[in-house]
């Protein structure tokens, strides 16, 4: 008989605001969130950044009159240190971000029928009877992070001209090219016949 390891537990959101959908009315209801020091180290780690220097959101939820989904709209201000992709020191930055999450409890999506409309307000579906509010506010602050972030006075690289200054790296990658070997063709003193 072989052992079975356990299933892994799911990380819990550093965040974490557990609301029952049923406690959820049309009424809003207003969440402030404001994370500690344990809980911006757990961020931190969780989106690669150096330090999370400052975190606070405040958001009001509700149930809509009109459709029955859950809305959560409000905003979040973020201090964050990452590293920056050229130079690899820390680049220090400020992140405003509007919260406009939807949700639909209903458990009525059929999932066999997509319509793409990018106008159209589609809420995600809820699955459970708790909306962790932390955690969704948590993945908007991780949509919010500068994916690249630069040192003050980092130019950026113009791909052009095969970048500033990397002109090694610019003939490795036409070395490289299918279109460089083409090119080599080309002008190959091969005749034709």
């Amino acid at each position: 008989m072989t052992e079975q390891t356990p299933p892994e537990t799911p990380t819990q959101s550093p965040l974490m605001e557990p609301i029952p959908v049923t406690r959820i009315g049309q009424a809003a209801k207003t969440i402030t969130l404001e994370a500690g020091p344990e809980a911006r180290a757990a961020l931190a780690r969780r989106f690669g950044l150096i330090e999370l220097t400052a975190f606070t959101a405040r958001a009001t939820l509700r149930r809509r009159t009109d459709t029955g989904w859950i809305e959560l709209k409000g905003a979040l201000k973020a201090g964050v240190v990452q590293e920056c992709v050229v130079t690899l020191e820390p680049v220090a930055a400020e992140v405003e971000s509007e919260i406009d999450e939807l949700f639909d409890d209903s458990r009525e999506i059929d999932g066999y029928e997509v319509e793409l409309d990018p106008v159209a307000e589609d809420p995600e579906p809820l699955e459970g009877d708790v909306l962790d509010v932390g955690e969704v506010i948590a993945q908007v602050l991780s949509l919010s992070i500068d994916p690249y972030p630069r040192a003050p006075g980092v130019p950026p690289v113009d791909r052009t001209d095969g970048g500033a200054g990397d002109d090694a790296e610019a003939e490795a990658e036409g070395a490289a090219s299918p279109f460089a070997a083409l090119a080599m063709l080309k002008d190959s003193n091969v005749k034709k016949r």
